[in-house]
């Protein structure tokens, strides 16, 4: 949805980045959003090919990719497995992860799975085309605790760290936590707390 990027500017040349067509994978299971972000980057002269699951990634098999966007979540599925495959497939692929919310447990496991940068939702879309060519994760401190982060917040981070940990698998997760596996599913339904 275009709600998603931030509001909208006039497109601006940007001399550091080259424009020749590049191939860019878009995993995002929101149809809406992943509309607007192929028309943006087709836009920029890119050739994009959009999946709405990891399912639908097999229909690119044979393709090798420049770049990459890929959602934390898409649907079931798990980003970071995603981005294992896409990296598998395309070494040398620069990978930027996109979350609705930062989590540094995410974010060093995603770094260490090899993504080049780690941005939260609402990003503009030139931040975004930048992160694909630079690292910009000094730059971007959204997924960086504040000065003081609030309890709310380190109990979501911690969650998210035994999520990754048990490869996404809520059952696992709630054992883990010693929770039942419907509240952790109401916990995680919630938004993150804002500090």
């Amino acid at each position: 949805m275009q709600n998603l990027l931030s509001q909208k500017q006039p497109k601006r040349e940007h001399s550091e980045i080259p424009r020749e067509i590049h191939n860019l994978l878009i995993v995002e299971d929101d149809r809406g959003f992943l509309d607007t972000l192929t028309v943006e980057f087709e836009e920029r002269g890119y050739r994009v090919f959009g999946a709405g699951s990891a399912a639908d990634l097999k229909r690119f098999k044979t393709e090798s990719f420049r770049f990459a966007i890929l959602d934390l979540r898409v649907g079931q599925d798990n980003g970071l497995s995603i981005l294992e495959q896409v990296k598998s497939q395309s070494p040398e692929c620069r990978i930027v992860l996109l979350t609705g919310y930062g989590s540094i447990a995410t974010a060093v496991q995603a770094v260490k799975l090899g993504a080049s940068n780690y941005l939260t939702k609402p990003v503009p879309i030139e931040l975004l085309e930048k992160s694909l060519w630079m690292d910009l994760i000094e730059e971007n401190t959204s997924a960086l605790p504040d000065a003081r982060t609030s309890l709310a917040r380190h109990e979501r981070e911690y969650i998210e760290y035994v999520l990754n940990q048990c490869d996404g698998n809520i059952s696992k997760a709630a054992d883990w936590l010693g929770v039942y596996r419907q509240s952790l599913q109401r916990k995680l339904r919630k938004y993150p707390p804002k500090k």
